[in-house]
C-alpha cells in the first residue's frame, strides 16, 4: 500500500466520521427543537394553572389574616367577659361573704350573752 493509498484510507474514514458527526448534530438540534416546542406548549397549558394557583395563594393568604384578625378579636372578647364574669362574681359573693360574717358575729354574741353564769 503506497503513500496516496493510506492517505485516501485516513481522509475516507475522517469522512465517515465528519457524516456521523453531522448525523448525530442533526439529530441533536431536532430532538432540541422538539424538545423546545413541547414545553413551549407546556407553559401555555400551565401558565392559567400557574395565575389561578398564584391568585388562589393571595386568597388564602387573605383569609388567613382576616382569621387572624377575628381570633384576635375573640381573645379579646374573652377576656373581657372574663374579667367582668369575675368582677359580677365577686359582686355577688361579698355581699354573701359579708352576712355570713355577721351571722357568725351574731351567733357567737348570742352564746356569749345567753351562757349560763
Amino acid at each position: 500500500m503506497g503513500v496516496n493509498a493510506g492517505i485516501t484510507v485516513i481522509a475516507v474514514v475522517l469522512i465517515f466520521i465528519l457524516l456521523i458527526i453531522a448525523v448525530t448534530a442533526g439529530v441533536f438540534i431536532r430532538t432540541f427543537l422538539r424538545l423546545e416546542r413541547l414545553l413551549a406548549r407546556a407553559e401555555q397549558d400551565v401558565g392559567p394553572l400557574i395565575f389561578e394557583l398564584k391568585s388562589a395563594l393571595v386568597d388564602i393568604k387573605k383569609m388567613t389574616q382576616v382569621g387572624r384578625i377575628q381570633m384576635n378579636r375573640m381573645d379579646s372578647t374573652m377576656k373581657y367577659l372574663s374579667r367582668e364574669i369575675m368582677e359580677t362574681t365577686e359582686t355577688l359573693v361579698q355581699p354573701v361573704q359579708e352576712l355570713g360574717m355577721w351571722y357568725r358575729a351574731l351567733r357567737a354574741g348570742w352564746r356569749y350573752f345567753s351562757r349560763k353564769r
